[in-house]
């Protein structure tokens, strides 16, 4: 299977892409990536057209931001459309923010759904036009580090950990279905080669939601990590306290006027973003519990 890898240099499943395959890979981005490929094409996918492309052969795997993939592969299809003759599919990463912001209280929030909304429907236009198959991988709550590269969600977690003795919660906080990068970076590749062996079919659904194996609230998600920090590590000994709403609330307002999007992060902590395709039912393996380790322990 040829795989042509967007987005090399991210490390939420990129990078474990080419630890999970012998498959032969050619990487496309402005970087080389960070883990080695079998051969790397410079691309900027927002400066397109302003560079000549290479065709691209076999199904491509993104892990780019996906508002900037769909109007650079819309763009080919109508000014190169030959580049694309032996493009057999696309799996792109998206994320769960495209529906669990939609209502959001602030501005910023709200604008990232209706960005990934809007590249989602591009993106299926033009593989539609195509006539190639296309999914949109979004996934929940992505963590998992390598080298030293850091993710943007259990890390600021444990660094926040590292830096507070206590920790305040509500009285019931969410649920939370964590997945591990390279759980992500699997999925992608199961789904890539089940394409490459046209084994792809209508009830395949576009959009794919995808989450970790395990189901828990934010507060034990809380109590795992430091549960599975190391002896002697900052943050081992961060204290979680429950604490009623409204005083949760109250202490959570003055935010909202200096950053209301801090604001909206302690307020999501009491939604439920759960109920995800779970990672170890789409590739039929065995389930593995929160956290895959090692943590991503900002050094």
């Amino acid at each position: 299977m040829d795989i042509v890898l967007f987005g090399s240099n991210n490390p939420t499943g990129a990078s474990f892409l080419h630890l999970a395959t012998d498959a032969s890979i050619q990487t496309w981005g402005r970087k080389a990536p960070i883990e080695g490929g079998d051969s790397h094409v410079f691309c900027d996918l927002s400066a397109y057209p302003q560079h000549r492309l290479s065709p691209l052969n076999g199904v491509l795997v993104s892990f780019a931001p996906i508002w900037l993939l769909a109007p650079f592969l819309e763009s080919i299809s109508t000014h190169q459309p030959k580049i694309l003759d032996n493009l057999h599919g696309v799996i792109a990463c998206s994320s769960s923010s495209f529906m669990t912001k939609r209502f959001a209280f602030n501005t910023k929030d709200r604008d990232l759904a209706i960005c990934l909304s809007r590249a989602h429907t591009v993106l299926s236009t033009t593989c539609a036009t195509l006539g190639i198959p296309c999914q949109v991988l979004a996934p929940t709550l992505v963590y998992g580090s390598i080298n030293s590269y850091r993710d943007k969600n259990i890390s600021q977690i444990i660094r926040i950990m590292r830096r507070m003795p206590v920790v305040f919660l509500p009285t019931d906080s969410g649920l939370r279905q964590p997945i591990h990068a390279s759980q992500l970076a699997k999925v992608a590749l199961h789904q890539a080669k089940r394409i490459d062996n046209q084994r792809w079919g209508k009830e395949d659904p576009f959009v794919l939601t995808v989450g970790g194996d395990e189901i828990l609230s934010y507060e034990s998600m809380i109590l795992k990590i430091r549960e599975n920090m190391t002896e002697n590590t900052r943050g081992k000994t961060c204290k979680v306290m429950r604490i009623p709403e409204k005083i949760y609330f109250l202490l959570s307002a003055p935010l909202l006027p200096i950053n209301p999007n801090k604001f909206e992060a302690l307020m999501r902590i009491k939604s439920n973003l759960s109920g995800f395709s779970k990672a170890h039912e789409i590739l039929g393996v065995e389930p593995q519990i929160f956290p895959i380790l090692p943590l991503p322990i900002d050094q």
